[in-house]
């Protein structure tokens, strides 16, 4: 069996960040791209309650078709046919993350089937009410159970659809084979991330400033993160793409 290579989070952080350093004039610019999305997504329209969320998504696709393309230096870095490529890994990830989400949301649902009618099964019914019409508290829920699964159902194929990206096998077997061993140290990156934004928003609505300074700020840790993304292909993948 090939060795497991794990990632150096250290050596990530720190060339990612480094990339950013020596290509802040095109960071910049992603940067404030990336602003004037989230604020065309989620101040101008009402999110995916609104019926321009459909071309609005299909626009932020295309923008992360670009970076990802532009830092890989495959051009053109947006007129080819390998865009199309990607809709399959693409389309995988969501079907994982929604079939996988919704099991874990639903778990807590299953218990009072085993005891219908039981004092126990009517109390657990009765606590589990309670919770569940506590907003805060079923958010919190799901942003652990999306954090703790990211690695396999986001972070891993993800490395599948930046190979179709730039040209490359977009095997999701493949993908999984090649990181395997990191579930850990992509799990601890992503809820780093997580409590970044987390924080970012809670900041915002102390300063009584909404959603902005997740905009401005959390725009720039975006990019950083994605930029990381690119590394760890490049970590993994870099041997066999050339």
């Amino acid at each position: 069996m090939a060795d497991i290579k794990v990632i150096p989070l250290k050596e990530l952080f720190r060339e990612s960040f480094s990339y950013m350093c020596e290509n802040c004039r095109n960071i910049a610019l992603f940067s404030v791209v990336h602003m004037l999305f989230l604020i065309a997504g989620f101040e101008m329209i009402d999110g995916w309650h609104d019926v321009f969320f459909l071309p609005w998504l299909v626009g932020y696709y295309l923008f992360w078709c670009f970076f990802f393309r532009f830092y890989f230096k495959r051009k053109p870095y947006l007129a080819t046919v390998k865009l199309f490529y990607t809709l399959v890994p693409s389309t995988k990830m969501l079907a994982l993350t929604f079939l996988v989400v919704t099991a874990l949301l639903m778990l807590p649902l299953i218990p009072p089937f085993f005891g219908i009618g039981s004092e126990w099964a009517n109390e657990y019914t009765l606590y589990l009410k309670r919770y569940m019409e506590d907003t805060r508290v079923v958010d919190g829920i799901t942003v652990v159970i999306m954090t703790l699964t990211a690695p396999l159902v986001f972070y891993r194929p993800m490395m599948a659809w930046i190979s179709s990206l730039i040209g490359r096998s977009a095997s999701m077997k493949s993908a999984f084979a090649k990181t395997r061993g990191n579930y850990w140290k992509m799990a601890f990156l992503l809820a780093t991330f997580e409590l970044l934004f987390a924080g970012l928003t809670w900041a915002g609505q102390q300063l009584g400033i909404g959603n902005w300074l997740s905009i401005a700020v959390g725009s720039p840790l975006v990019i950083y993160l994605n930029v990381i993304f690119a590394k760890t292909y490049d970590y993994f993948f870099l041997e066999i793409d050339g």
